[in-house]
C-alpha cells in the first residue's frame, strides 16, 4: 500500500501535530510505502534520516501562503502533478484551517484516490471559537466543511475529537486511533488501527480503482453460466487484475457463486474466495438491492390479464418490480433473472406487450432488453 501524508509544516517547530504525524509514519514504515508531502523545507539531515530509518520519501509543494486565486490555481496544478507522479492508494491529509490541505484533498479525490483527513483537534469547540467570525467562519464556508464532509473518512486522535466532529455535524465516517505511544512504547496498536482504517476506506471505495477489464472478467464469467450460448464466452485476459476488487464487485452485484462457477467453467485460476460479507466496510447509501426480484414487494397497477395467464402475469410483475427498484439499483443477478424470464418463460409476447403499454412499462422494458442483449446476448424473438 502506498500512502501519501500531507502536512503543511513538518519542521521541528510545528509542535504536537507534526509529532503525531511522525508517529503515524513510523508505525506503518514496515508495512506500507510512505511518502511525505509538505510545504516548508526540512533540514537535509532530517530528510536523510526519514529516508534511511523510516523509508519515507519527502516531496515539496512550492505553494505561496497567500490565498489569492492565482496561488490557489497554481497549487491545484502542482498538487495534481505530484499525485499523478506518486500514484498513491491513500492520501492522508493532516491539519485544519489551511486551504492548501483542502486543495490536496480535493485534487486527490478528483483522481479517484481514497482521502482521509486528520484535523488533529483543530475542530474542537475551543479552537473553532478563536477568531470565529474573522477567520474560522469564512474558512468553514469556503473549504473546511467541504473537505471533511467529502473525504472518505476522518481519523480522530481521541474520543473527544470524534465527539466534537459529530456534534458539529460534519462527518459520520470517523475512525478513532488508540492513544499515541510514547517514544519507548510499542507502535503496534497504532499500526493496526491505521492500517485497518486505510484498508476499510479502500475496500469501501473499491469502485474508484475497479478497472473495465475487471468488470469484464466478472461479466464474462457470469455470462458463461447464465447465457444459453446466445454469446460464446471466451476466456478473458486476467493479467494485472485485482481479484480482491472483483470479489467485492461480484458480491455487490449478488453474483458471487455464479462468478466462481463461471471462473471454473472458463478455467480462470482464482484464489480462495474472499468472504466479502465479513470485511469491514462503510455503509453505502446507494447500495444495490441484494434480493431476488420475485421476493420484492411493490405497489403496482391492477393487472387486467386473466387469472389463467399465469406466465404473462408473472412476466409483467417481474418487470414492474425491476422498474420499482430503478435500473441503477438492479444487480447483475437481477438482470440474469430477467434474462431467464424472457428466454425460458412460455408467455405470449403480444399479450404482455399490450399490458406493459397499458401500465406504462413498455419503454422501460425495451430499454432493459437492450441491456440484456449487451450482457447476455438476448436475441430477437424474445422481445416484447
Amino acid at each position: 500500500m502506498r500512502i501519501v501524508h500531507y502536512i503543511t509544516d513538518f519542521t521541528s517547530s510545528a509542535g504536537p501535530q507534526a509529532s503525531a504525524v511522525r508517529k503515524m509514519i513510523i508505525s506503518t514504515a514496515k508495512v506500507a510505502e510512505n511518502h511525505l508531502v509538505t510545504v516548508r523545507p526540512l533540514a537535509d539531515e532530517y530528510v536523510k534520516t526519514l529516508a534511511e530509518h523510516m523509508g519515507v520519501v519527502v516531496h515539496y509543494l512550492h505553494i505561496d501562503k497567500g490565498s489569492n486565486p492565482l496561488n490557489v490555481l497554481s497549487a491545484m496544478i502542482h498538487v495534481s502533478a505530484t499525485l499523478r507522479k506518486l500514484c498513491p492508494d491513500v492520501v492522508h491529509v493532516h491539519g485544519s484551517w489551511d486551504w492548501r490541505a483542502a486543495v490536496v484533498e480535493r485534487m486527490a479525490r478528483q483522481q479517484h484516490i481514497v482521502t482521509l483527513v486528520s484535523p488533529h483537534r483543530g475542530l474542537s469547540q475551543e479552537l473553532i471559537g478563536i477568531d470565529f467570525w474573522s477567520k474560522k467562519l469564512p474558512r468553514l464556508i469556503l473549504f473546511q466543511m467541504w473537505m471533511v464532509r467529502h473525504c472518505t473518512a476522518v481519523i480522530a486522535v481521541t474520543d473527544k475529537e470524534r465527539d466534537d466532529i459529530m456534534a458539529f455535524g460534519m462527518k459520520r465516517r470517523i475512525e478513532v486511533l488508540p492513544p499515541l505511544p510514547g517514544e519507548k512504547e510499542s507502535m503496534e496498536p497504532l499500526r493496526i488501527s491505521l492500517m485497518t482504517a486505510y484498508r476499510k476506506a479502500l475496500d469501501s471505495t473499491y469502485t474508484k480503482k475497479l478497472t473495465q477489464r475487471e468488470r469484464e472478467v466478472v461479466l464474462t464469467a457470469v455470462r458463461s453460466v447464465v447465457s444459453d450460448d446466445d454469446i460464446v464466452a471466451e476466456k478473458p485476459d486476467v493479467q494485472g487484475v485485482s481479484y480482491r476488487r472483483m470479489f467485492f464487485y461480484a458480491y455487490d452485484e449478488d453474483v458471487t457463486e455464479i462468478f466462481i462457477d463461471g471462473c471454473r467453467k472458463l478455467q480462470i485460476p482464482i484464489p480462495p474466495p474472499l468472504k466479502v460479507g465479513e470485511v469491514p466496510r462503510y455503509k453505502n447509501p446507494r447500495a444495490k438491492a441484494l434480493e431476488a426480484l420475485r421476493d420484492i414487494n411493490v405497489q403496482t397497477k391492477t393487472l387486467r390479464l386473466p387469472e389463467d395467464k399465469t406466465a404473462e402475469r408473472d412476466a409483467v410483475m417481474l418487470i414492474a418490480k425491476a422498474k420499482a427498484l430503478t435500473m441503477p439499483r438492479l444487480t447483475l443477478r437481477h438482470y440474469a433473472e430477467l434474462y431467464n424470464m424472457f428466454r425460458h418463460s412460455d408467455f405470449d409476447e403480444d399479450i404482455v406487450a399490450l399490458e406493459l403499454k397499458r401500465v406504462g412499462l413498455l419503454g422501460f422494458t425495451r430499454k432493459m432488453q437492450k441491456h440484456l442483449a449487451e450482457m447476455f446476448g438476448l436475441k430477437q424473438g424474445y422481445e416484447v
